[in-house]
């Protein structure tokens, strides 16, 4: 009887804990481990004289004393892992300091005043995912005010939509009603991010009006209804600007988008942008064939000029398009496209040209560039368009380019110091504005470039800096006697030796 209420003490202890897991919180588990607790008390009242017995022997006392000291060993263990669970210790090794964060980062992390969520949009085992997640790790471990997680826009649709996720490897950073959206997975970007969401206020973005611009609320395909909703997902303020009314632009634009004006502009509101200009504003000027806006004078004496011809490019019959619509895969070095690998397609495009005289006070930047094969049509008849040798220029031609001012030279060696320079000015200049429009915005990378420009234009000066951890490679070259010593000593001796000294004390035990 005693045995079997022992063997049914244990089965019931293994049918509760499986029934427990099966159907956790409820009663079902409890009752069976319950069940299997009486048998085990009711076992032990029926053995007990033998339970008496079995307590006295030496054997007993000694594999009780075992079973203790195993039993406080994993007790320790325990609790080493609870607390280096509670208070985790980083240490980093890395030669580069890969994995520790720049005091600029340390010092904007430390004053972060509210919470931060930060979630990254990669494909699932992707190395972008992989350094997405060992950098918010390194972040999180510095404040606990950031929060996040990696998701897979295949696996989760509904979360890309939510966020509007056109492309992998975006991360979106949120606080409060603050939002940035970040395209590199670096120390620099994620860290600026987080000091554009920790202002209350929104950056604002002034889209011209007044000269038959694309509408910000115009659903129609020739709207602006699409690139508005990107850039307030971006977290910007996006709002018209009616010079004629105003009369200024208020110095805390963050940028200003002019956007194929049908009118020329006034010569007083050309004089307010160029106030704005000179005070360090930004200036994106979307200008199609023959809409530069009455604003030739201000862009040519950065030494650029719009050509006024209309690009001409065959290889966009291979896609399907318009031999008008330039299909754009060429990119130039700046940051703004550096790591631009979506195609655009700019329809009915002009071409830019800089004056190279102009070098030595102006930086230019080409952003886009036209295939090999296009030309700027100067003239098209009959519908037709043909190279005219002497009078179009051969491609590629720059569609689209970034524009500012040069710091001044640094003096010679004794030479007097030079005045402070002014605030320095931006602009991009883009020889299309449909591109932008509801009816081009979502086609391939068109959106994700206007996008793009607008967030180096609006770009804040107290965004910091950080020079990016480059990896290194220090390979161990062994001899052939240090190989072999590799091999033995741990393959081995030392579970040789371990072997051994077990063996000792199992038959020295044996004695006992």
């Amino acid at each position: 009887m005693g045995a079997a209420a022992g063997v049914a003490a244990v089965l019931a202890g293994v049918v509760g804990v499986g029934v427990d897991l099966a159907y956790p919180g409820r009663w079902y588990g409890l009752a069976v481990l319950g069940a299997g607790a009486a048998l085990a008390v009711l076992s032990g009242v029926l053995f007990r004289v033998e339970l008496a017995a079995w307590l006295k022997r030496r054997s007993t006392r000694l594999g009780a004393n075992s079973a203790l000291m195993i039993a406080l060993v994993g007790a320790i263990l325990v609790m080493v892992n609870v607390l280096a669970v509670r208070h985790a210790a980083h240490v980093d090794l890395s030669q580069t300091g890969a994995f520790t964060l720049a005091p600029q980062t340390v010092k904007v992390l430390d004053a972060l005043g509210r919470d931060v969520k930060v979630t990254g949009f990669f494909q699932k085992g992707s190395e972008p995912e992989a350094k997405f997640k060992d950098l918010l790790a390194t972040y999180r471990r510095q404040s606990s005010k950031i929060s996040g997680e990696a998701i897979d826009p295949d696996t989760h649709p509904a979360a890309a939509k939510q966020y509007g996720i056109t492309q992998y490897d975006t991360v979106v950073v949120e606080s409060g009603s603050q939002e940035a959206r970040i395209r590199v997975v670096s120390e620099q970007e994620l860290t600026n991010a987080l000091i554009r969401v920790g202002k209350d206020r929104k950056k604002r973005v002034a889209v011209l009006d007044g000269h038959g611009e694309p509408g910000l609320a115009d659903t129609e395909a020739n709207g602006f209804s699409q690139a508005r909703e990107a850039l307030e997902r971006e977290g910007f303020e996006v709002s018209p600007l009616v010079l004629a009314q105003t009369g200024v632009v208020a110095p805390d634009t963050a940028a200003v988008i002019v956007a194929d004006p049908q009118k020329s502009l006034l010569p007083g509101e050309i004089d307010a942008l160029s106030r704005y200009l000179a005070g360090g504003g930004r200036l994106l000027l979307l200008a199609g064939p023959d809409r530069q806006g009455g604003l030739e004078a201000l862009v040519s004496s950065w030494g650029v000029s719009f050509r006024n011809d209309t690009v001409i490019d065959p290889v966009s019959r291979l896609f399907g398009g318009d031999y008008t619509t330039p299909v754009i895969r060429t990119y130039g070095q700046h940051e703004i496209v550096k790591d631009f690998r979506l195609a655009t397609f700019f329809p009915l495009a002009q071409s830019l040209a800089f004056d190279r005289s102009k070098a030595d006070a102006v930086e230019y930047e080409a952003l886009a560039l036209s295939s090999q094969e296009s030309w700027g049509e100067t003239r098209i008849v009959g519908g037709k368009a043909r190279f005219d040798p002497g009078l179009d220029a051969r491609g590629p031609m720059d569609l689209a380019a970034a524009v500012m001012p040069k710091p001044p030279a640094a003096p010679a060696a004794g030479g007097s110091t030079p005045p402070e320079p002014a605030a320095a000015w931006r602009a991009v200049l883009v020889g299309n504005a449909r591109f932008a429009t509801n009816g081009y915005f979502n086609m391939s990378g068109n959106g994700d470039f206007f996008t793009a420009v607008v967030n180096w234009l609006a770009e804040e000066r107290d965004l910091i800096a950080i020079r990016p951890k480059e990896a290194s490679s220090s390979p161990l070259l062994l001899t052939a006697g240090q190989q072999r010593l590799v091999f033995w000593i741990p393959v081995l001796v030392v579970p040789g030796a371990v072997a051994a000294f077990g063996m000792v004390v199992w038959r020295r035990r044996r004695r006992l």
